[in-house]
């Protein structure tokens, strides 16, 4: 597939990358049809933020069609169109319950690897989806 990769500060590039694949059980794997560059984008690639490595790929905006499930997940299925939060969320604070997923009171952007390990199963990306040092 062809995506944008972090390749140092402000060296960013489209390359082609392995396909991506069914890792956890409660993954989706999505066919990116839109994307969006916001802020944090800026920041990593002026080199602001710590942790990332050459080679990671980039974007945490975006919509597209769900083409593949994991056995364990349950809300979206094949062909489902869908919009991607950028933001991580524990699932269980108040904020989370009443669907105020970007005010969560555990997650993002004060997260971290436990968290999102009790919440999901394992880390992910922790921080916007981003840089190793958070998750």
């Amino acid at each position: 597939m062809r995506a944008v990769v972090w390749n140092g500060k402000r060296d960013m590039r489209v390359e082609t990358v392995p396909d991506p694949s069914i890792v956890n059980p409660h993954d989706a794997l999505i066919k990116v049809t839109s994307t969006a560059i916001c802020g944090s984008d800026l920041h990593l690639y002026n080199g602001l933020i710590p942790g990332m490595r050459a080679g990671d790929i980039m974007g945490h905006e975006f919509m597209g069609e769900v083409v593949a499930t994991g056995k364990a997940c349950e809300r979206v299925k094949s062909g489902d169109r869908v919009v991607v939060m950028c933001g991580i969320s524990c699932g269980r604070c108040w904020f989370c319950k009443h669907d105020l997923f970007s005010a969560c009171d555990n997650a993002n952007p004060a997260g971290s690897k436990q968290v999102l390990e009790e919440a999901y199963g394992h880390a992910g990306g922790a921080l916007f989806g981003y840089s190793h040092l958070y998750g």
